[in-house]
């Protein structure tokens, strides 16, 4: 198993639809971690949501949902297949 970790500074595009493209695939999406830089680590399921190929904070039961901008940085690291 090897971690990949990707860096995104949000376009107004990743800001508008809450989500980001992952560059591989997530062997296990329960454990996908984002952290914003400048701020704090997030909780999965509680602030954002992963499949096996993007991470997103598109619903209302997010934390992130609407608190994510355009040139917002995050980190995002998972185990890729």
């Amino acid at each position: 198993m090897s971690f990949e970790v990707e860096y995104f500074t949000l376009s107004a595009t990743d800001a508008t639809n809450e989500y980001v493209a992952l560059g591989g695939i997530a062997v296990s999406p329960a454990n996908v971690a984002l952290d914003v830089i400048g701020g704090t680590a997030q909780a999965l399921t509680g602030d954002y949501g992963a499949d096996a190929t993007s991470v997103r904070w598109d619903s209302a039961a997010y934390n992130l949902n609407g608190a994510l901008a355009e040139a917002d940085k995050i980190r995002v690291i998972y185990d890729r297949s």
